[in-house]
């Protein structure tokens, strides 16, 4: 079966797929996503060299890549990528990558151009499904009934919800008014954020004024410091299961940001409508409002009192905040994603500076961090939990928020179908392998 997709579609949801699956072992099911999966490797790394104009230290740009888990064997194949598509030209002396020059357009015509692109290579049915269920689900939650229906045949059905609920794109309930299993996805509530008032409505009904209690809360907080670490035998209270499983649902979007108290996650619920190709800067934002609540809540020398005077500076020329001890820790993530730069006070050699680089979708990002940080009152501080994990690139981690949600379920949710189909395949080879 063969679907008709608009470009800007396509280009999307395999951003979100690769993004999904980036931190996922799907075994041989990866076979099945390997194109999609490349096409949102190009396009996040895309986003994150513009600006960048000539790349001479190939080195640093693997690191920068395996953020989005573009491992360096698979790098080559994704610059080549680029290449086709215009937005790099790649200088080689023999095999060894030397130089590389990119000219990556603004995002909004990012997606289409890859999305056409991706129409015009091979590609599986898998692959088209994929797409296809992601952002069906995206529109809104259907019953799995339909979604049978809309693919034709069981045994696609039974790989694309492996492929999406091992990457946590796609996620189920039991309607308590009809009985049914119901599938929808987590950038349902991303991209239709007014959506959430249906949400709380639906909780009232199941009596779960709690569920309300805790949504409202960090709605009202944005970058709301979460605990969402378990321990063996832990006793978790009500708050905290609420919060995890609103994580596990796409509802709470939960980045996390490294500096010298561990890696501390920020809860963030969208509030603010931005078009669908816009999403970047919600992205961006999320980022630089994590980062400044990082040194409001856990500063280690000094805390951040005013948060909006923060943003402020960043907003006005120079665009310029600091010199501080923290800051290389604290908004490292920023360089890399094409927020701003890092540079070493001259006068304090452990001081650093960090200045925004004012491009428009980046002076967006901020005026959004900004509506965001507006939108409540003050709260107390909740206890988060320290992660220990090894930054390749700065020193300081920002996530994006749909990452968080594999890595809360790492295990791959290959149904028994599947299973048997990907045993049945192996079990052929080996056979041919003996004859």
């Amino acid at each position: 079966m063969r679907w008709t997709f608009e470009p800007l579609k396509v280009g999307l949801r395999a951003q979100d797929i690769q993004t999904g699956l980036q931190d996922v072992d799907l075994g041989a099911l990866a076979a099945e996503t390997k194109n999609v999966r490349l096409i949102g490797m190009a396009e996040r790394l895309a986003i994150h060299i513009r600006g960048s104009d000539v790349i001479s230290d190939y080195k640093r740009l693997e690191y920068i890549a395996s953020q989005f888990g573009i491992d360096s064997l698979v790098l080559p194949n994704v610059l080549n990528v680029l290449q086709e598509l215009e937005w790099a030209r790649i200088e080689k002396i023999g095999t060894q990558i030397k130089k590389i020059e990119e000219s990556v357009p603004y995002f909004s015509d990012i997606y289409s151009l890859a999305g056409e692109y991706f129409k015009n290579i091979p590609h599986s049915e898998v692959e088209e499904a994929t797409i296809k269920i992601c952002d069906t689900l995206a529109i809104s939650p259907l019953p799995e009934e339909k979604i049978k229906e809309e693919l034709g045949e069981d045994k696609l059905y039974e790989m694309v919800l492996s492929i999406g609920k091992s990457g946590g794109l796609i996620q189920e309930y039991q309607s308590r008014e009809t009985g049914e299993k119901v599938l929808y996805s987590p950038q349902y509530w991303i991209e239709n954020p007014e959506k959430i008032a249906e949400l709380y409505k639906l909780i009232r009904t199941f009596g779960a004024e709690n569920i309300h209690k805790v949504l409202q809360m960090i709605k009202e907080y944005q970058g709301f410091p979460i605990n969402i670490s378990i321990s063996v035998n832990q006793e978790l209270n009500d708050e905290r299961k609420i919060i995890i499983e609103a994580i596990k649902r796409g509802i709470i979007l939960a980045p996390k940001v490294r500096s010298f108290k561990g890696e501390k996650f920020f809860g963030f619920i969208p509030s603010i409508g931005i078009s669908l190709e816009e999403k970047i800067i919600f992205e961006k934002a999320m980022a630089i409002l994590a980062c400044i609540r990082y040194g409001q809540h856990f500063g280690s020398i000094t805390k951040i009192k005013y948060p909006e005077a923060i943003i402020n500076k960043l907003l006005e020329p120079p665009h310029k905040i600091g010199s501080h001890t923290e800051i290389k820790q604290q908004y490292g993530i920023l360089v890399s994603r094409g927020i701003g730069k890092i540079y070493r006070d001259r006068f304090h050699k452990d001081r650093y500076y960090f200045e925004l680089i004012d491009t428009e979708e980046n002076i967006k990002a901020v005026k959004l961090a900004k509506d965001l940080l507006k939108i409540g009152e003050k709260i107390e501080e909740k206890g988060l939990s320290e992660e220990i994990r090894k930054i390749l690139f700065y020193p300081g981690s920002y996530e994006e928020a749909l990452r968080t949600l594999p890595k809360m379920k790492r295990t791959p949710k290959i149904s028994s179908m599947v299973q048997e189909e990907i045993d049945s395949i192996i079990c052929n080879v080996m056979d041919i392998l003996r004859t």
